[in-house]
C-alpha cells in the first residue's frame, strides 16, 4: 500500500463534499419537510454510503500506517 493513499482519499472526500454539498443541503431539507421522492430518498442513500465508506477507509488507511510507523 502508498502512503499516497490517504491523501487520494482525502481528495475524494473533500471532491464528494465540494461537488454534492449543494444537493445534499437540498436532499436534506426535503428530508426534514418529509417530501423526498422514491428517487431523490436513494439518491440521497447512495451519498451518505459513498461518504460514509470513503471516510472508513481513510481510517483504516491511517490505521494501518499508524500500526506500520510503530512497527
Amino acid at each position: 500500500m502508498d502512503k499516497r493513499t490517504i491523501e487520494q482519499l482525502e481528495a475524494a472526500l473533500n471532491a464528494v463534499g465540494r461537488d454534492l454539498s449543494p444537493r445534499v443541503e437540498e436532499l436534506a431539507q426535503k428530508s426534514a419537510e418529509g417530501t423526498l421522492t422514491p428517487e431523490e430518498h436513494k439518491e440521497y442513500a447512495d451519498i451518505v454510503r459513498l461518504n460514509d465508506t470513503l471516510s472508513l477507509l481513510r481510517l483504516q488507511t491511517e490505521e494501518f500506517w499508524a500500526m506500520r510507523a510503530a512497527s
